[in-house]
Parts: C-alpha cells; structure tokens; sequence
C-alpha cells in the first residue's frame, strides 16, 4: 500500500474525509479538541431527536472508548473522559472524532491494490447490538 497513505489508514477522521473527497456519501464528522467545536457541530443537526452521535478517539483500533451518546451530556461526558487520555495503542489523545450514528448494517472490504491492480480479499458484515451493558458488540 506504500507509505503516502499510511495517515489516511491509521487516522478516522481523514478516513472519513478521503470518503466525502472521493464523492461517496460517508457520515458527517467533525474532529474536535474542544467542547465549543462540538457544540457548533451539533447544532448542524437541528435539534434533530432522539439524538445520536459516536464520539472515539481519532486515532485508535476496534472500537477502544467508542461511545455512543444520545443526550449532550453523554457527549460532554464521552469528550472529557476521552480527550487528553492513552488510548489503547498508548497514543495521547489529541481531541476526539465526533460522527453521527448511522443505523444498519456496517460493512468492512478488504482488499489489496499492487501496481494499479486491486483485488477485493474479503467483505464482512457486522452485526452491532448492545449487548450486557455494551454499546457496540460485533
């Protein structure tokens, strides 16, 4: 894959940007290091209710502290207990990635790309559910 997209691969937030760059729907995000920034981004839903939004770290693996929120006290409470923490790689979280929830079936493709030939090596289908207590379990 070389190494000039390496960022896009490790970091969600330009992820999802290189989604809305390549003109696919993709989930409206903002990343934030503070309180204020995700205010403004949340008024963007327009009181839109009930209310639901995933707040993560911007740069982790599977779902460590990703947690969905429906109320903007979960969101406030999601940001601080995230923001400024180890994550589960030991990287400091510099700010979190706010997203809208999207519910439904989630899709994960796999695939390897070699001198401009791609190849799709697998596709996966999760199944998400709360489940003891859990928010997300695949």
């Amino acid at each position: 894959n070389g190494e000039k997209l390496s960022p896009i691969r490790r970091d969600k937030f330009l992820m999802g940007e290189k989604v809305h760059k390549s003109r696919l729907r993709a989930v409206l995000q903002i990343k934030a290091q503070t309180m204020r920034e995700i205010d403004e981004f949340l008024k963007s839903f327009n009181n839109k209710l009930p209310l639901k939004v995933v707040v993560k770290p911007i740069e982790s693996a599977g779902s460590d502290q990703v947690i969905l929120c429906k109320s903007y006290k979960e969101v406030a409470n999601a940001f601080y207990s995230i923001n400024g923490k180890r994550n589960c790689l030991g990287a400091l979280n510099e700010g979190v990635l706010v997203q809208e929830y999207l519910d439904g079936k989630e899709y994960v493709i796999d695939l390897v790309s070699y001198n401009g030939y791609h190849k799709v090596v697998a596709i996966w289908e999760y199944d998400k559910r709360e489940v003891n207590g859990a928010d997300f379990v695949y």
